[in-house]
């Protein structure tokens, strides 16, 4: 299920950050899922975001408003304005560096489902000719969200950093774009094909329209329902991108997470932590590794 990709790996925004709202409104819904976490000393809310946004997401409903008003610090797994780091990563682990076509990295049947892929999204295949497969299924599915009206540039992580900024607080990264990048340096060439053809079957999908906005909803109505199915129906799915999503983009990457926001609880108070809500659920979650490490955790939607 590599839609749930958006709500769990980082990719770049193409444009300015959201502005972020001064005040939020007395009854602004609920998004996402919010927690509160406790070492006896200090305090640190954490919240579950989504890497794409709308317009209609934003204000952010007050307890996480106030949190974010108040923060000293937040932290993301990576920080939108570190930009020269994203781009070297994504030009290390996602670009042939030789030179080479994606054309000859693919049998002719997989490079033909791409091009009409590139075509029906409106990319342009010249200028993508270099990407690595992995790479390419990221940039298309992240067009599939944009053809959907929800875009990266207005992405939560976005949202929140420049709400930070804004007021004299500082952001700073839980992991690296080095890190994150390299995850799928590990995928070799048969592995990174099945990937994008998995991604390209799923694209193809006649209820595609459907399971995004399914996701998308879910983030909005702050359902973890909604999002506790979208990982059984990853669990459900065997192919190489689901079960790839599943443990190397998340089960692997939430001890790491949760050790970085146990270290920024222990140190400061009042700091604010976010990052994509599938961490936030299923077994091995961080709230549940954080509850592992002797802190209080609190769920308050």
């Amino acid at each position: 299920m590599t839609l749930a990709l958006l709500f769990c790996f980082y990719l770049p925004a193409t444009g300015a950050p959201a502005a972020a709202a001064a005040d939020a409104p007395p009854a602004t819904p609920l998004r996402g899922a919010l927690y509160k976490v406790s070492d006896g000393r200090h305090t640190l809310h954490l919240f579950g975001t989504i890497h794409v946004g709308a317009p209609d997401f934003y204000p952010l409903e007050n307890r996480i408003a106030q949190a974010i008003a108040q923060a000293p610090t937040l932290a993301l797994e990576l920080d939108p304005q570190n930009a020269g780091a994203l781009q070297a990563a994504v030009q290390r682990h996602g670009i042939y560096p030789d030179g080479r076509r994606f054309e000859q990295a693919l049998d002719p049947v997989l490079t033909r489902r791409t091009l009409a892929a590139l075509k029906r999204y409106q990319l342009p295949a010249e200028r993508l000719q270099n990407f690595r497969p992995w790479m390419l299924a990221t940039a298309l599915t992240v067009q599939e969200y944009a053809r959907s009206g929800y875009q990266p540039e207005l992405a939560v992580d976005s949202y929140l950093a420049t709400a930070v900024r804004a007021q004299g607080g500082k952001v700073i990264e839980l992991e690296s774009a080095e890190r994150q990048m390299g995850i799928f340096s590990r995928l070799d060439p048969a592995q990174q094909a099945r990937f994008l053809g998995d991604t390209l079957d799923e694209l193809e999908d006649a209820d595609l329209t459907q399971k995004l906005n399914d996701l998308v909803n879910a983030w909005r109505r702050a359902d973890s329902a909604g999002f506790a199915q979208a990982l059984k129906e990853m669990d459900d799915d065997k192919s190489f991108a689901s079960t790839f999503t599943r443990h190397a983009l998340l089960d692997e990457r939430n001890p790491g997470l949760a050790d970085g926001i146990a270290a920024l609880l222990h140190r400061q108070d009042k700091a604010v932590a976010a990052i994509g809500i599938l961490h936030l659920v299923g077994p091995g979650n961080v709230p549940a590794l954080l509850k592992k490490k002797g802190l209080r955790v609190e769920q308050l939607y």
